[in-house]
């Protein structure tokens, strides 16, 4: 082989290896960007807020911007999971961000709302640490009204690709999550519920001046 033959040989496989990377920096950069329309100040959001809350059984209006093309956004502290969530759960919505499917509750709404998201894309990390989830974490959905709802994981498991029961619809409000498992051929399923508000500490004023407290 002739040295210019082995030199383009090599661009050509340096090339080959390097553009999915190239393709997972501009959707990473893309999706990012999404993140960035949706930060706030959480100290100043949550101080202003936490009244409203209590008020509202836990669900709270948030100052977060939802940028055009999502319908909401995704956070999951315990997992480092932050990520825009988008109508349909096609090669476009699943390589920017979470996608919603179609045919299911409405984000923070009465009813089972699901949400898909990759495992091991090369397009971004998404639900790939989905599994290491603990019963107990903390799941927060914005919608598109800016208003935010918490969910509770109370359940996982593994399920057939075709297993209707994760879409099963549900009286009450209620969050799935699922991706891939086991090389596509299973799918890790996270079902959370909606946190229910704590009751409202009301301290009762004693003609003194006193609360039943001191």
């Amino acid at each position: 082989m002739s040295r210019r033959k082995f030199i383009f040989v090599v661009v050509i496989g340096i090339a080959f290896v390097a553009v999915p990377f190239i393709f997972r920096a501009i959707d990473k950069n893309n999706s990012d960007k999404y993140i960035r329309e949706f930060e706030v100040n959480n100290d100043e959001t949550d101080e202003g807020q936490e009244d409203q809350s209590k008020a509202s059984g836990g669900k709270k209006k948030s100052s977060k911007k939802i940028p055009d093309g999502a319908i909401g956004i995704i956070e999951i502290k315990s997992l480092d999971i932050c990520y825009p969530i988008f109508e349909g759960a096609g090669s476009t919505q699943l390589n920017l961000g979470i996608g919603h499917m179609e045919n299911t509750a409405p984000l923070c709404e009465k009813g089972n709302a699901v949400l898909a998201g990759h495992n091991g894309s090369r397009r971004g990390v998404f639900f790939t640490n989905l599994s290491n989830i603990r019963i107990g974490a903390k799941v927060k959905v914005t919608n598109k009204e800016k208003v935010t709802h918490t969910y509770e994981a109370y359940e996982t498991g593994v399920y057939g690709p075709y297993d209707e029961t994760v879409y099963a619809e549900s009286e009450e409000e209620c969050l799935t999550l699922f991706t891939c498992a086991y090389s596509g051929s299973r799918r890790f399923v996270v079902r959370c519920r909606l946190v229910d508000p704590e009751p409202e500490q009301v301290e009762s004023v004693q003609e003194n001046g006193q609360t039943d407290q001191d």
